[in-house]
């Protein structure tokens, strides 16, 4: 008859117990460690130091190539992350900031579907969104409706003596 092994001694089985809890905890941490450099190589090949690169990854940035092309727009990774959040494609992005215009700003404008080069021209004509948006509604683009208000006149009022085949000089 066989004799049955003989039973894992109290010692033995904190020792196993506390190897395998070590190795639950350090394993994965180990592959971590080991992905995350392999990334910081990867941007580090593609012109990134590691300091630009958590910076970037802190920002919401995990692909390479799309702080690539927000980095070619001259964005800064906290800023790229802001304007990014708000559904603005980098060149779309810069556009509006090279305008003048703030993320606030630049949401509110396109919220109501101006581009940055309209906006533009209708705060040059130093109309507020409002004013845009109701000049626009009566078919006017920006210099015409510059050139009715500066002659005194409303948006519906121009709209009526433009159909009535008048200029927009007062008379």
């Amino acid at each position: 008859m066989k004799k049955a092994p003989a039973p894992v001694g109290p010692w033995k089985a904190r020792l196993l117990l506390g190897l395998l809890t070590v190795a639950a905890f350090a394993v994965p941490y180990a592959a971590g460690l080991m992905i995350d450099y392999g990334r910081l190589r990867n941007w580090e090949q593609r012109g990134f130091a590691p300091e630009q690169t958590l910076r970037w990854w802190d920002s919401g940035f995990p692909l390479c190539d799309e702080a690539i092309r927000w980095r070619s727009k001259y964005f800064e990774p906290e800023a790229a992350g802001a304007w990014r959040a708000m559904a603005f494609f980098p060149q779309d992005a810069r556009e509006w900031r090279d305008g003048g215009f703030s993320l606030t700003a630049a949401s509110e404008w396109r919220r109501l579907a101006f581009t940055a080069e309209d906006a533009l021209q209708w705060r040059a004509g130093r109309f507020s969104i409002g004013d845009a948006v109701a000049w626009r509604k009566y078919g006017f683009g920006p210099a015409e409706a510059t050139r009715w208000n500066k002659s005194g006149y409303t948006p519906q009022a121009a709209s009526e003596k433009k159909q009535a085949g008048r200029s927009d000089e007062r008379g």
